[in-house]
Formats: structure tokens, sequence, C-alpha cells
């Protein structure tokens, strides 16, 4: 009975990175730099949430931007290296995957530390930083497939 929750558990985890996915990315389009920013930031923001109440950890929203923000920040190198890559030049379609890829990325870096019962003040980014870069690679992907099918 526990595994049957801890699935249902997990499938629900993942319905809500897929959405936040969704919305991370329609706001990256919107053609304003400062508005889509905002948007990202309250995204991320309402997945950290969202899973910490699924997984039935409390949520603070001073805790939740300054997590959101150390995750961009030490994953700035790789984020940069994408946008300024061979064209040197930042298009919308790639800050679009990107902000697809960071969604997911923060979203699985946060069901992997509450798959073990660690809580948002208790998580340690140094040494997630490689899991998360793993993420992001993978969200990458799940990123590339949902604009190839629009």
């Amino acid at each position: 009975m526990e595994e049957n929750k801890n699935n249902q558990t997990l499938l629900q985890a993942e319905n809500i990175i897929n959405r936040h996915m969704l919305w991370a990315m329609a706001a990256a389009s919107f053609p304003i730099h400062l508005v889509d920013t905002i948007g990202l930031i309250f995204i991320q923001n309402d997945l950290i949430k969202q899973l910490s109440r699924l997984y039935g950890f409390d949520y603070d929203k001073n805790v939740g931007k300054t997590l959101v923000s150390t995750i961009i920040t030490s994953s700035t190198a790789k984020g940069v290296s994408l946008l300024f890559g061979k064209n040197k030049v930042v298009d919308r379609f790639t800050f679009v995957l990107l902000a697809g890829a960071f969604t997911y990325g923060i979203g699985r870096l946060f069901i992997t530390y509450f798959e073990q019962g660690i809580s948002l003040i208790d998580i340690d980014f140094k040494k997630g930083e490689e899991l998360f870069s793993d993420l992001f690679d993978v969200g990458k992907g799940k990123a590339e497939d949902i604009l190839d099918k629009d």
C-alpha cells in the first residue's frame, strides 16, 4: 500500500512539473524581457510551493525565492553557454527552451530531495549542482519535445 501511495505522489509531482514547464515556456515567449522574467520567478516559486505541499513540507515564500535564485545563479554558466552558442544571438526560441529546462530541473531536484525526506531549509545545493545539471539536460530534451509538437 505504501508503494502505491509513493507512486501516486510521484505521478502527481510529475504532473505539477509538466504543467509548470508549459507555463514557464509560455511566460518566456512573452516579448517583454522584464515581464517574462518576473513570470518565470513566480511560476518556479509556485512549482516549489506545490511540490512542498504535496510532500507535506512547509513552504516559505522567502526561502523559495532564495532557492530559485540560488539554483539559477549556480546554473548560469550552463544557461549562458546555451544562449550564446555558435551564433552569439539570443533568440526567443532559446529562451523558451531554457525556461522549460530550468523549470523541469528545479522540479525534479526538489522531488529528489523531498523523496529523501529533506525539507526546504535543509537542502544543500552545493551537493545538488551536478544533479541539477543532469536534470537540466533532461529538461532541455523535454522542452524540445514540447516545442516540436507545436
